[in-house]
């Protein structure tokens, strides 16, 4: 399928009509993402042309079930947990980097939707199960004020990813309070009171459509609207009480940081794996000689294939922590969190370093368009970018509370 071909879509926010996807184990959901991320690799570079995830990659991901990964059982999703949708990301990112960004985000939105109001979630799924929800989570962008029924809404968010597979919008506002100061809310907006502005233009991660979006004036009801910090803490949410399944207690912000990072990790493992499959039989263009017999070319493999193994084995275990302390009713102090910030950004780093030190050793053809490196390299680069994900904030917060100072304001705790 050409670039030409794949621009022919449905309408922006028109439901495609579907069978309902299977429910899915954890083991059948890495096995669906194993069977897809090879076609991933194959349209990777037509979507980088397109600036987001063409629709036959839509069509799988929800065919497959994948889509609803973490949605409520009650709407036919498969309610699985954080440790499921990271090793499905993983697989993903091996095929195309900014289609797991994408998917990482839409599915676990599926989790956080799945923890607000049970009327929220009728409006959300009742007339399409399929439905999915992009989102703006930086405060000062929005502002909320209090009328009967709800409020009006209005505000400019940038980096919607995925934007344009989504009918609804998931987003934080600062919200005006009587005689207090503005309280930080989340609201549920659907389509189209929310316009994508077909802004993104990005040199990694190109294809994930991270629009900016805006709203004005838009009245969203009182059901659809959250406290961020009920959010945050989880366990008081409304879908923690409609729900049996600890997922929807688990406090979100702490999970943000999981849902990203394992792209930069999928990203690496498989650029630090074809390239040592490549190197295996590649022979030097000037020398003839085997390239896998040189030394500087052995080191940068166990150099890179060592930052990718360190980064995998502190995020499973931190992911891994979070998820089976809200199975047993505990949740984390804000010192376990901000430890858990630092060690996602730093395996971030890592994954970076990892892609950063096999270039010098690709030559040439590690910059050919037609291979992967270049675009891993860039994509891996652009996610390291993202506040949840950047050394230097959360390298600043865990250094501020390890000395008894307050950590910075506006972070995601």
């Amino acid at each position: 399928m050409n670039v030409a071909q794949l621009h022919q879509r449905p309408p922006q926010h028109v439901p495609t009509s579907r069978s309902a996807p299977p429910r899915l184990t954890h083991a059948q959901a890495v096995e669906a993402a194993k069977a897809i991320s090879p076609r991933l690799a194959q349209r990777a570079a037509a979507a980088e042309s397109l600036r987001r995830i063409p629709e036959e990659t839509l069509n799988e991901l929800h065919a497959s079930g994948l889509m609803r990964l973490m949605q409520p059982k009650a709407f036919g999703g498969s309610e699985l947990g954080l440790c499921a949708l990271m090793d499905v990301v993983l697989e993903l990112a091996r095929g195309c980097a900014s289609t797991a960004w994408v998917y990482s985000n839409l599915a676990s939105h599926a989790w956080n939707l799945g923890q607000l109001e049970a009327q929220a979630q009728h409006d959300i799924w009742d007339q399409d199960p399929d439905a999915l929800g992009a989102t703006g989570l930086a405060f000062p962008c929005g502002k909320a004020t209090p009328v009967a029924g709800g409020y009006r809404l209005s505000g400019k968010w940038p980096f919607g990813s995925g934007v344009d597979a989504c009918t609804w919008m998931f987003v934080g506002a600062m919200t005006e309070r009587p005689g207090g100061a503005p309280e930080r809310r989340f609201f549920v907006v659907k389509a189209p009171d929310f316009k994508p502005m077909d802004n993104w233009h990005a040199y990694g991660l190109t294809a994930t459509g991270s629009h900016d979006v805006v709203m004005d004036e838009v009245f969203v009801p009182e059901h659809r609207s959250v406290s961020a910090e009920v959010f945050a803490a989880g366990q008081n949410l409304p879908g923690a009480r409609l729900y049996p399944n600890p997922l929807f207690q688990m406090p979100t912000f702490a999970a943000f940081a999981y849902v990203l990072s394992s792209i930069p990790l999928g990203t690496a493992k498989a650029a630090v794996d074809s390239f040592t499959d490549g190197m295996r039989h590649r022979a030097s263009t000037y020398t003839g000689a085997r390239v896998a017999e040189l030394g500087p070319v052995q080191s940068r493999i166990a150099e890179a294939s060592a930052c990718v193994e360190f980064a995998e084995a502190v995020l499973r275990r931190d992911w891994t922590a979070l998820e089976e302390g809200v199975m047993r009713g505990e949740f984390p102090s804000l010192e376990t969190k901000l430890r858990w910030k630092r060690n996602a950004a730093y395996a971030t780093t890592l994954c970076v370093k990892a892609i950063d030190t096999l270039m010098p050793a690709a030559g040439a053809s590690g910059l050919m368009s037609h291979l992967p490196l270049q675009r891993q390299f860039r994509d891996v680069h652009a996610a390291s970018a993202h506040i949840a994900l950047t050394w230097d904030v959360h390298a600043a917060a865990y250094g501020q509370s390890a000395l008894g100072l307050q950590p910075q304001g506006g972070l995601l705790l």
